[in-house]
Formats: C-alpha cells, sequence, structure tokens
C-alpha cells in the first residue's frame, strides 16, 4: 500500500467491526460466552468469561493494510497501570490483509505485546501517542553482520508469535460443553 492509497475513516470503522465480529465469532463457536462491549467506558471490546466467574478482557485491533502490523495506543506498552489484574487482559491481534485467504487472529495477552514493543523500540519510544507492532520487522537500529544479515531476531520471533495464533485456550477460560 502507497500513501497515496490512504484508508478512508469509513473503511478504518469498517475493519474495526469486522475485527471485533470475527474474534467474538471464534470465540463462541469454541465454546466460550462473551459480551460485546459496544461504545461502553471499560476500555475492552469484548468480555470472555465462564460459569466460575473468571473473566478475560480482550482488546481487538484490526489490520488490513499490512500484514501482521497492528497500530497500537501507547498505554500498551507499559500495560502496568490497571486495576484489572495483567494476566487477565489481552489482545486479539487481526490479519485481515490476505485477500483470499482467511483472517489471522492472534490471542496475545497483554505482558506478551508490551514485551514486543520494548523489543522493537529497544524502550527508546517515539513521541507519539501509539506504536506499531509489527511481528515481521526487527528491531529499530538493530546491526548487521559483514555478509549484510541481520543478527537480531524479528518481533514476531523474539516473542514466538506462532504459538499465540488461533490460541484462543490462552484465556484460561473453561468451555460450555454440550
Amino acid at each position: 500500500m502507497s500513501k497515496k492509497d490512504k484508508v478512508s475513516n469509513e473503511k478504518k470503522n469498517l475493519n474495526r467491526i469486522a475485527g471485533e465480529l470475527l474474534v467474538a465469532s471464534r470465540l463462541t463457536q469454541r465454546g466460550y460466552m462473551i459480551a460485546l462491549q459496544w461504545g461502553s467506558t471499560i476500555g475492552y471490546d469484548i468480555l470472555a468469561f465462564d460459569k466460575d466467574g473468571s473473566v478475560a478482557y480482550i482488546e481487538v485491533k484490526s489490520s488490513a493494510s499490512y500484514s501482521r502490523r497492528w497500530m497500537l495506543q501507547k498505554k500498551y506498552a507499559n500495560p502496568h497501570n490497571e486495576n484489572i489484574p495483567l494476566d487477565r487482559r489481552f489482545i486479539c491481534c487481526v490479519d485481515l490483509s490476505a485477500e483470499k485467504n482467511e483472517p489471522h487472529v492472534y490471542v496475545f495477552p497483554m505482558k506478551i505485546v508490551a514485551d514486543g514493543l520494548h523489543y522493537y523500540f529497544s524502550s527508546k519510544f517515539p513521541n507519539s501517542t501509539s506504536y506499531h507492532l509489527s511481528l515481521d520487522f526487527k528491531p529499530q537500529g538493530s546491526k548487521k553482520l559483514k555478509n549484510n544479515i541481520e543478527e537480531t531476531m524479528t518481533v514476531g520471533q523474539k516473542i514466538n508469535s506462532e504459538i499465540y495464533l488461533e490460541n484462543y485456550e490462552i484465556l484460561n477460560l473453561k468451555k460450555i460443553e454440550k
């Protein structure tokens, strides 16, 4: 996508809604109870829960413009400043970029996202209200070896992103059975 191909706000909103509904659908298909938080002040898009009272607070981020790359608010780099326990907060990153393939959903614990952001930016964050989580990027300023191969891993490799792909079990909730 070139800079000339700027995505309209309407299209961004449609992508956001598509991502939220996709995650809600996949959760319910797998036996999880959910509540969509349309326009609420709770700050999370979906609550997933079980009969035992466990709750997973889920923020959904969608991207249709770039593969395996999502824009996140600055607050996700330092997720410890909230009353909800860190181990109950998740970000589902939805990759809608592949036109002929099913969208992919990564179910990341909030701490893993923060770790990925800190790895990429080397804790030298730009003066911005948002940062990108880019699984295929290497850290800023990574060194190159003589044969022009970078010596560092991509963000996705560093945080083991593939173990979070469609991994709804990470929510640690009991599914509804039959």
